[in-house]
């Protein structure tokens, strides 16, 4: 007959108790229906003080004598509990016999163990500490706050020590650290509070300028959500639903797993983003050849930094080149490469022949990232997205941040143009480094409301600056007798190598023979360039005629009818050669355009020293006044008079941008693409600030001058132009010898067969080179291959930023920021996430941290048509246009009060939440899952003997009638599901009046869910749904009935259980085609058996869980009974046997039993309890062959 409403039942297990052997095998014992207690106790003081979770096991059981199918069978919490700090979830390992033990490490599986974190255990940790620190790059991510990592000592021996630990607090130090005895690096000391103290020592590594752990070491990995278990819950309706809905609203998509204790933490003036590695590329790529040794054990050194993706390395008919940190052949990987410090590594072998290099120099800088974002809205959300970041970011720093389900996913470029996250299942895209297209896939589809987040870093306030040829020179300060000056024409330089060298200066002060170079006669000074280099520590022999000097000073002299700047010497005649012309300039500053001088200086870039420049020009011992190489006027020896003209150009740093709209904002974002040098007027004033000043030699009595110099030559890296240089990124080439490089610590070395040898040092804020070494003899001719000077910090105008820890607190959140116009300006966020000030709008998400803010102001469109962020068609019908209004990335800060969550003991709560969401919360509802929107209707009504009751509603789920007392009744009634009707027969022994509880459903695969606590089905609503219903995920445990499903002999066992022949089949063989083993939806277990010949025709039957239960022969039946329900477990018939069996021979098979295992977890929050007897409802759904 077909399975009746009270063939399924719900079954205790065998132990139903909060210790480690609870759970277990099936028992007999049903649950009852209403009965207090059922499944759990009461709920004790201490479990509300400190929060608890009990686990319970429980199956699903259809207790048929046949092997009747239960279609679909699945479970779900109809209803919650009352309590809202008391929350019931279900799960399943579907496995018969396990235990609480068991299903506790399932739980705390939700993460698990990641790739090796960005540094590690510094020095050694032991047993007790609650704190411990991590050594990484300074430019590296640290630690968030309820972040877990796993230290992992002896991973994969039998030894291994493993422990889970949850970030507290983190505070971070830069520290410097010294190697080789006078060389220095910097590295970050990150200190980690944890919630849980170390169960074991640990031990550390030392720190290492290349950030490597030591050997057998402690590893430090980051984690990844496992989500081992899959949970099912339910959450009541915040809306009501109608027929034809597809989409319902719940509370929530999460349930209560373990406890939790919120508490605040504040965030203090922190930057929105850590500065990050920016790797500042040279203008073109250098080549050169190098022998020198490269082992496992010798590493070989390029002369500086590398970009990622430029090196190739010829060298035994093979090429070399790196991808993402790799170094790779045809063949595969041979090594690695460190890109910040140029350091090869080789896997294994030797190259020991001459290799050609060619690569992109590069240092890396930190720098505060700039920030977008790509807002995900209905229409927009996509598992895919495509895109176009400007500017280019350079390779390796392009980062996408995305929301699935409440927690961000982060993808990144690894440096050869993929998008990768920690783990495959997060994403993947690629990155075009050459337009900044990329390519997107994400491994879940993003929440809507949230943002894809990109960040990426570029060197906009950097200029390469190109290939050009330099001497290296020295400046020679004379000393002259006081009151005197050289005489023009008079200077010799002499020095010796190879025989005596000699350099002389005509009357215009150029300086020609074996030296280049040029004598200022008013500043006593010669800058001397010799063809040759000579040994080091030569000595130079400076003769000249020293004569009268004189200066005069002007107080804003006047210009003449055609603007030209007249005036005459004090003393009248001055001698050829030795005039010196001094005056000053103000720049006009109409070709910064959007910006002025100070508002770039106050967004970081520094131009000021651009500003109001003096004037220095000389006269060219033929009547002319040069300025740097232009005639600009005459000087008229005889009588003093000099006339030139005053106004000159000079070149000044311009930011380079375009505008491009901000999605969905009707607002515009200002991109920099780079410094620009352009040429502005600097103009003599016409005010009382205006100068000259003269000085030149005068006629009278001259006397012989003789000095020695000791040759320290020198050169500026950027002649001309007055910009910081970015450590790490100069690569000199001079003939004879390897390329020089700086080593980012204001060295100039080369590496050489023997090491490094120093060559000189460089002073970064001024781009001098001061040499120390080289080789005798070399022609003074040094290639600047490879340099890049900076003016400041990136800006931008709009940021989008994550806060490091969420959820904050409402109204908490405040930005600080220095201002362009000035000063530094703080706004706070409004309770409803609304930012809103003067210069600044956005908005703050303030359960996800999510921040948005742009900078800028509304202003008046007229009179702006020529600025790069107008358009006509952004023009509102008020007249006005949003002009932005960047500021310093740098300078940007923010304070919040997030909400953490307290580590709770794992003994009393009963679980370790360390591998948990620190929350507690874990989703309930997912895409392609199965979800059920049910409505609990209540009729209370005394009924009598052919009473029907009507529900008011059709196709009913389910009736269930209870009597006054709380006692479930199952007999004396009928019910018309269809037409939503009870009929009662027989009421004697009712308790009245009694309450009919007639329940509605519809079933659907979800679609999609959204954190919000949005559900959307793939099929409609076939219900009216009143607020006061709930939606339930499914637990689906399939079709349910009992079967055989493996039937096979061998002849021997080793006591090793396996579904497949262990060895050789025995002789004989069970006929389970024509005597099939026999099971009932009642009897049967999932067990696997082995029935084993003791003798020939003799046997004992053993199951992997129950053990030997049994004895027989092959010549009976053999029904071995289930205590658990009185029937047989299996019926064995004894003409399945045959002939042939020998002692040993075994029977393999296994059995599935009609049952379902159900774990029940009730987590119980900290609180006081809200209702004095609470109940929740499991429901068993499922359907049966229609009579």
């Amino acid at each position: 007959m077909p399975i009746q409403s009270g063939d399924v039942k719900l079954l205790k297990s065998a132990v139903m108790a909060d210790v480690p052997e609870g759970g277990g095998a099936p028992t007999g014992n049903t649950i009852a229906d209403g009965v207090s207690n059922a499944i759990f106790p009461d709920i004790s003081e201490l479990d509300r003080a400190g929060g608890r979770v009990n686990l319970r096991k429980s199956f699903v059981s259809v207790q048929t004598d046949d092997t009747d199918t239960y279609f679909g069978a699945n479970v779900i919490v109809a209803e919650p509990p009352q309590d809202a700090r008391v929350s019931v979830t279900l799960f399943s390992t579907e496995k018969t016999f396990d235990t609480r033990e068991q299903a506790q490490v399932r739980i705390e599986a939700y993460l698990n163990k990641g790739p090796e974190w960005a540094g590690y255990l510094f020095e050694n940790h032991i047993a007790g500490q609650r704190v411990i620190q991590l050594l990484q790059r300074t430019t590296d991510t640290v630690p968030n706050v309820g972040q877990t990592l796993v230290l992992i000592e002896n991973e994969g021996l039998g030894t291994q020590k493993e422990q889970y630990v949850r970030a507290t607090s983190v505070s971070v130090v830069e520290r410097t650290f010294t190697y080789d005895g006078d060389k220095d690096y910097k590295a970050s000391i990150v200190t980690v509070d944890i919630s849980d103290a170390l169960r074991y020592d640990f031990t550390g590594s030392p720190a290492s300028r290349t950030f490597t752990r030591a050997a057998n070491s402690t590893k430090t990995r980051d984690t990844v959500v496992a989500d081992a278990g899959t949970y099912v819950g339910v959450v009541p309706l915040t809306q009501a639903a109608a027929v034809g809905d597809f989409t319902i609203k719940g509370t929530s998509i999460y349930t209560q797993l373990v406890p939790s204790a919120q508490t605040e933490t504040p965030i203090s003036f922190v930057p929105p983003y850590a500065a990050a590695g920016l790797p500042v590329p040279g203008a073109v790529a250098v080549s050169y050849t190098a022998s020198h040794a490269w082992t496992t054990s010798i590493k070989f050194n390029l002369p500086g930094g590398c970009l990622p993706g430029s090196l190739t390395i010829g060298t035994d008919g093979i090429t070399i080149f790196d991808d993402a940190g790799l170094l790779k052949t045809a063949s595969g990987t041979v090594g690695i490469i460190d890109y910040a410090n140029g350091i090869l590594t080789l896997n294994s072998g030797t190259m020991s022949n001459a290799k050609a290099v060619t690569y992109t120099p590069a240092a890396q800088i930190l720098r505060a990232p700039q920030s977008s974002e790509i807002p995900v809205t209905p229409e927009s959300r996509s598992q895919s997205y495509v895109g176009t970041v400007n500017p280019v970011p350079q390779p390796g720093t392009l980062s996408i941040s995305y929301m699935a389900q409440g927690r961000w996913y982060v993808l990144s470029d690894s440096g050869n143009g993929s998008l990768k996250g920690l783990d495959a299942s997060y994403g993947a895209g690629t990155f075009n480094r050459n337009t900044g297209a990329f390519v997107v896939t994400l491994g879940a589809l993003p929440d809507v409301g949230s943002s894809l987040v990109l960040t990426w870093n570029v060197p906009t306030q950097e200029t390469q600056q190109p290939s050009t040829t330099l001497k290296a020179a020295q400046s020679l300060a004379l000393n002259p007798p006081a009151g005197t000056a050289v005489q023009p024409g008079s200077l010799t330089v002499s020095w010796e190598y190879g025989g005596t060298k000699t350099a002389t200066a005509a009357t215009s002060g150029v300086l020609s023979g074996a030296a280049t170079g040029s004598l200022s006669v008013a500043q006593n000074r010669v800058d001397f360039a010799p063809n040759v280099l000579p040994a080091v520590g030569t000595q130079l022999t400076v003769s000249y005629v020293a004569g009268p000097k004189q200066e005069d000073s002007f107080a804003h002299p006047s210009r003449n009818g055609s603007g030209l700047l007249p005036v005459t010497a004090t003393l009248g005649a001055i001698e050829p050669g030795s005039l010196e012309v001094e005056w000053n300039t103000f720049t006009d500053e109409a070709v910064l355009g959007a910006y002025t001088f100070a508002q770039l200086q106050e967004m970081g870039i520094a131009v000021s020293i651009w500003r109001d420049p003096t004037q220095i020009a000389r006269d060219d011992g033929n009547g002319g006044v040069v300025l740097n190489g232009i005639s600009i006027g005459t000087v008229n020896y005889a009588t003093g008079q000099v006339t030139f003209n005053p106004d000159v150009s000079i070149r000044i740093p311009r930011p380079v941008y375009t505008a491009v709209a901000i999605n969905g904002t009707g607002r515009w974002r200002l991109n920099y693409g780079g410094i620009a040098y352009v040429d502005a007027p600097s103009l003599y004033p016409n005010d009382e600030s205006g100068y000259v000043k003269l000085r030149y030699n005068s006629a009278g009595s001259t006397s012989n001058q003789t000095e020695t110099f000791q040759f320290l030559p020198a050169f500026k890296l950027v002649p001309g132009v007055n910009a910081q240089v970015v450590t790490g990124t100069v690569l000199l080439s001079i003939s004879g010898a390897q390329p020089w490089g700086d080593n980012g610590q204001g060295t100039l070395r080369e590496f050489t067969t023997s090491g490094w040898v120093t060559r000189g040092t460089i002073n970064y804020l001024s781009g001098d080179v001061a040499l120390t070494s080289w080789t005798a003899g070399t022609n003074n001719a040094i290639t600047r291959a490879s340099c890049v000077t900076t003016v400041g910090e990136n800006i931008s105008s709009e940021f989008v930023f994550r806060t490091g820890a969420a959820p904050l607190r409402p109204g908490s959140l405040s930005i600080q920021y220095a201002r362009a116009v000035g000063g530094t300006q703080n706004v706070t966020a409004g309770i409803d996430g609304k930012i809103e000030a003067t210069g600044i709008s956005g908005s703050v998400d303030y359960e996800t941290g999510l921040v948005r803010v742009r900078f800028g102001t509304m202003v008046t469109a007229a009179g702006n048509e020529s600025q790069p962020w107008y358009a006509a068609d952004r023009v509102g019908t008020d007249g006005k246009i949003f002009r932005p209004e960047p500021v310093a990335v740098s300078s940007v800060r923010y304070s919040a009060v997030a909400y953490s969550y307290l580590p709770l003991d794992a003994d009393l709560l009963g679980i370790d939440p360390v591998r948990l969401p620190s929350d507690g919360r874990v989703p309930i509802f997912r895409p392609g899952g199965f979800a059920v929107v049910g409505h609990t209707g209540k009729i209370t009504t005394s009924v009598s003997n052919g009473q029907t009751i009507n529900c008011a509603r059709v196709r009913l789920s389910r009736v269930r009638v209870v009597g006054h007392d709380g006692a479930v009744i199952h007999t004396g009634y009928s019910t018309d599901l269809e037409a939503g009707t009870v009929t009662f027969i027989n009421v004697s022994g009712y308790s009245q009046p009694v309450t009919i509880e007639h329940r509605i459903e519809d079933m659907a695969v979800v679609r999609d869910v959204q954190i919000s606590g949005e559900i959307s089905f793939t099929r409609a609503l076939t219900h009216e749904y009143p607020l006061g219903s709930h939606v339930s995920s499914a637990l689906v445990a399939g079709d349910l009935f009992a079967r055989v499903n493996l039937v096979f002999d061998q002849s021997t066992w080793n006591g090793a259980w396996s579904d497949a022949l262990s060895g050789s089949s025995a002789t004989a063989t069970f006929n389970n085609t024509q005597y099939p083993i026999r099971v009932t939806n009642r009897g049967a277990l999932t067990e696997r058996w082995i029935v084993r010949l003791t003798n020939s025709t003799s046997f004992e039957v053993i199951g992997e869980n129950v053990g030997v239960i049994a004895t027989g022969n092959t010549s009976a039946d053999c029904a071995p009974n289930n205590p658990a329900t009185g029937v047989p477990y299996f019926h064995l018939p004894a003409l399945g046997w045959g002939n042939g069996w020998a002692t040993g021979n075994v029977l393999r098979f296994n059995t599935v039993g009609a049952q379902f295992p159900v774990w029940v977890v009730r987590t119980v929050q900290q609180g006081p309890e809200s209702v004095p007897a609470d109940n929740f409802t499991l429901l068993i759904r499922g359907d049966v062959d229609t009579p």
